[in-house]
């Protein structure tokens, strides 16, 4: 995972399969998008700065020491600069920047998951719905492969206006209608359904506004974030607009849902 991280994997191969694996594994992505950002900050927080000539001969000394083991050319050293202070003081630097990492690592690290289970709690309800129309328990309460009448038919329904998506490679053959979406008796959302043979997506939209999803994922929505991820064997992503949330669920892997949207949007 270092390796990827550094991008020094020279395998192709090797490369593709590390990869295919972070994206499907969420455990090893959020590993791998910790360790990249922890790395990411040090690059950018960490500066060189001029360095005393008694510090750098006190660590070229005591190295020296290590490397000929303790005796008594402890007591040989015959400048007159060198203290005894400057070892304590170089070490207890160095506890304070460890410290100061790990406690930046936990941080980053503990924010991830919370982030994680933010938004796992935000989607969990559609990835149901998907699971549900997926298993045949539920039907669309529109179905047609007409976009003009699935459009006509949803916004005689909703109280504002969703996007139809063109995906490529996949048709449209359904929608629904629920409300309500959160505790507002107003407020409502639409899911479309797309089929490719035995692959489907669900298109999850509604007000921005009006979604009960936690404040902190709704600004990472308005940031233009795009967010990936699994719930059991289904992936999601999660975006929106200043006005509109979205949110497709499907049993497509995680890059072939990116790529299917990002031609469509």
């Amino acid at each position: 995972m270092s390796a990827l991280v550094d991008n020094e994997i020279k395998d192709e191969e090797t490369k593709q399969k590390v990869e295919n694996h972070i994206w499907r594994c969420a455990t090893c992505r959020t590993e791998f998008e910790l360790e990249k950002r922890t790395k990411q900050i040090i690059q950018s927080k960490v500066k060189l700065i001029p360095v005393p000539n008694e510090l750098v001969y006190s660590v070229l000394s005591q190295t020296r020491l290590l490397q000929n083991g303790y005796s008594s050319q402890f007591k040989t050293y015959s400048n007159p600069r060198f203290k005894p202070w400057v070892e304590t003081a170089f070490a207890l630097g160095i506890l304070a920047v460890v410290l100061t990492f790990a406690f930046l690592f936990v941080s980053i690290y503990e924010n991830k998951i919370a982030q994680k289970d933010l938004v796992a709690k935000g989607v969990s309800g559609i990835v149901t719905h998907f699971d549900s129309i997926s298993k045949g328990f539920i039907k669309p309460q529109i179905i047609s492969d007409d976009p003009n009448q699935i459009q006509n038919a949803i916004l005689s329904k909703a109280n504002f206006t969703p996007i139809i998506l063109q995906i490529p490679g996949f048709k449209i053959v359904g929608a629904s209608v629920n409300v309500p979406h959160s505790n507002s008796v107003d407020a409502k959302c639409v899911n479309l359904l797309y089929r490719n043979e035995d692959k489907m997506i669900c298109l999850h939209q509604a007000p921005l506004s009006q979604t009960s999803m936690h404040e902190d994922v709704k600004k990472r929505i308005l940031k233009g974030e795009w967010i990936y991820d699994y719930i059991d064997d289904e992936s999601f992503v999660l975006w929106g607009t200043n006005e509109l949330v979205c949110c497709a669920v499907s049993n497509l892997s995680k890059e072939e849902l990116e790529k299917v949207l990002k031609q469509s949007w």
